[in-house]
């Protein structure tokens, strides 16, 4: 099933009329790359954001943040509560404007660079998606692009939140199925609009290469806009489902879970040919959900975070179960168009189950049942240092 034309054009820059001035547009890309001379796989994430690009087009402002690289305990505790510390510079909060383009790897070495410039330097195609941004592009169908950032430029500009190193890539892209946007009353919106999506091309991180291949890539591709992202916030996706009623690998299979909007998680599934939406704008509208995301020990005495999502309506139930080893997460920033702080665990080894069951009267019937691997999950709150 190929992407609709509907999302075509939803993807392209919402930020119009009040949103210029209180307003965000971002766009992400995760895909697996193979190293070209080890074997090791691991999982690449790129992201392009605008953000107030009204309040000042030729400079970029960023409020002051502390750079958090490593999670321990008491860490991953408090990023789960909103109040990992920050630096402040103290005084009236700073509404920021800027562009900015992540990217980065999940996985046992996860690191994120993060380049921020003015929201001037973006150069806008006039027709569909198209935009070329600090040095980098990107469309419906291709990405390539660098971000390289020094050791003193990590140390002096905290604020950007990022590691030293290099990321190149050169890439295209096919979405093979999106789903409809979503809503909030908050003003908040998302569109998964390559729920599966398949990359081919290559990524250099620090001088490795890695190869990037359709049908090893496990790609997805969706953004948000608005004039904040949901707090709390909650993100769970993987493309890579394996029967475990048959023990094959479920092609063109994925799901993504997505929140919280006014209250509830947006979840969409797709079974290879079967596809499931909950959600405002999904097929199925009228549900119930339960989720939360906690940390758990684990027998060798280290930690992970667990995502529990459930959602039923009267004909189905979805249960998803994912398990990320908090060693291998990381902490983004995210200003919020207001200039609080979303603080986001991230983590991009996610593994668990997935069981979607149809309600037969008073019985259930289990019809799908399936391992996850290679998830991308995370979770934010609002920094409660800022209240």
């Amino acid at each position: 099933m190929a992407v609709s034309k509907k999302a075509l054009k939803n993807n392209g820059c919402k930020l119009k009329g009040s949103l210029k001035k209180c307003g965000f547009d971002r766009w992400r890309y995760f895909f697996n790359g193979i190293n070209a001379a080890s074997g090791e796989e691991r999982l690449f994430f790129i992201e392009l954001m605008t953000e107030n690009p009204a309040l000042s087009a030729e400079n970029s402002i960023l409020p002051n943040a502390g750079k958090e690289e490593k999670i321990d305990s008491s860490d991953l505790q408090a990023a789960l509560a909103g109040n990992l510390e920050i630096k402040s510079s103290g005084g009236q909060k700073v509404i920021p404007s800027f562009g900015c383009v992540r990217a980065g790897v999940f996985g046992s070495r996860p690191k994120q660079l993060n380049r921020f410039f003015a929201n001037s330097e973006f150069d806008w195609q006039k027709r569909g998606f198209g935009v070329k941004a600090g040095g980098c592009a990107f469309s419906d169908n291709e990405l390539y692009g660098v971000v390289s950032i020094t050791e003193v430029e990590a140390r002096s500009f905290s604020e950007w939140g990022t590691s030293s190193g290099r990321m190149e890539w050169n890439l295209k892209y096919e979405r093979d199925y999106d789903a409809p946007q979503t809503s909030s009353k908050q003003g908040s919106f998302w569109l998964a609009g390559g729920l599966t999506a398949r990359f081919s091309g290559m990524v250099r991180l620090d001088g490795d290469e890695y190869a990037v291949s359709p049908d090893h890539s496990f790609g997805y591709v969706d953004k948000s806009w608005g004039s904040a992202l949901p707090i709390p916030f909650m993100h769970v996706s993987s493309g890579r489902l394996t029967s475990i009623f048959t023990g094959k690998v479920m092609k063109d299979s994925a799901f993504a879970i997505e929140g919280d909007y006014d209250g509830r998680l947006v979840a969409l599934a797709k079974f290879e040919d079967e596809c499931y939406g909950f959600g405002p704008q999904q097929k199925i509208k009228k549900y119930a959900c339960h989720w939360s995301c906690v940390r758990v020990p684990t027998n060798d005495g280290n930690e992970e975070l667990h995502w529990s999502a459930s959602v039923n309506c009267k004909k189905y139930i979805l249960d998803v179960d994912v398990f990320c080893p908090a060693a291998e997460m990381q902490v983004k920033d995210y200003w919020q168009p207001d200039g609080s702080l979303l603080k986001v665990l991230c983590g991009g080894s996610g593994y668990g189950e997935i069981r979607l069951y149809k309600q037969i009267k008073k019985s259930l019937e289990l019809i799908q049942h399936a391992k996850i691997l290679g998830a991308s999950c995370e979770y934010g709150e609002k920094d409660a240092a800022e209240d």
